[in-house]
């Protein structure tokens, strides 16, 4: 067994007792507690925002979960409203899948993104639903393009309305790799300044795979193991050979 051998074999091992694990990295993202536990929210403006019970808001139409979702709208003028979560990125990452419901209902004739990006709902048309991930120093009012790590959703002109309940799920794992070990933000935002604009979503998931690998000094003594084993069989050919 040459040098080769033994590194392919060392690989092998490696593979052989690594273990994965799974887990959801958010808490509450189905809202079964029946309100924001695990989360927190901003509420400016005309509207109102909170967990309604199924079948919920009549224009929305009941979440695919059990009974609860997160919901703003019913609009009596301007507003906004922010919902987000910080969570921990795991080490040792081995993928990380982004996952939630949505629904909304846009009783504007048009979404608006304002040519300077803001979530501002007074001072410029704005009428948008977004997702993204932020990084967990970011202030959760952010727009700025090096605070946000992934855009999940954002609606846009040509966006379809209305759009009843619909999954999307989506990896992430490049997007966020760099960030092992570190607190990343899941940002849900709503603005409306022209016209009613409804927004739900539910069974929020960021479901991480991680992997653990045998420690250095299990893997040091199967090298030994390995080394002597060629050493013994180099030297049972020797022997051979002068027999």
């Amino acid at each position: 067994m040459n040098i080769k051998m033994i590194k392919m074999a060392l690989a092998g091992v490696v593979l052989s007792v690594s273990s994965f694990a799974n887990a959801n990295l958010i808490i509450n993202g189905d809202f079964e507690t029946g309100d924001f536990t695990g989360w927190s929210t901003s509420h400016l403006g005309g509207s109102s925002l909170g967990v309604l019970a199924n079948p919920g808001d009549a224009d929305l139409g009941s979440s695919p979960s059990i009974d609860h979702y997160a919901f703003a709208g019913n609009q009596g003028g301007p507003s906004q409203n922010i919902f987000w979560q910080t969570f921990a990125v795991p080490n040792s990452l081995s993928s990380l899948n982004f996952s939630f419901d949505y629904t909304y209902r846009n009783f504007s004739s048009s979404f608006v993104n304002p040519t300077v990006d803001t979530l501002d709902y007074l001072s410029v048309n704005n009428q948008q639903f977004r997702v993204e991930i932020l990084t967990g120093s970011a202030n959760f009012l952010t727009v700025t393009a090096s605070d946000i790590v992934f855009t999940a959703f954002q609606t846009v002109s040509s966006s379809p309305n209305p759009v009843l309940w619909t999954n999307l799920t989506q990896d992430i794992t490049t997007a966020v790799s760099a960030y092992q070990g570190q607190n990343l933000i899941v940002r849900f935002a709503q603005v409306d300044n022209n016209g009613p604009f409804d927004i739900g979503f539910d069974n929020v998931v960021l479901n991480a795979t991680t992997v653990s690998v045998p420690d250095p000094a299990t893997l040091g003594i199967f090298s030994l193991s390995l080394l002597a084993l060629t050493a013994s069989r180099k030297s049972k050919k020797e022997k051979a050979l002068y027999k």
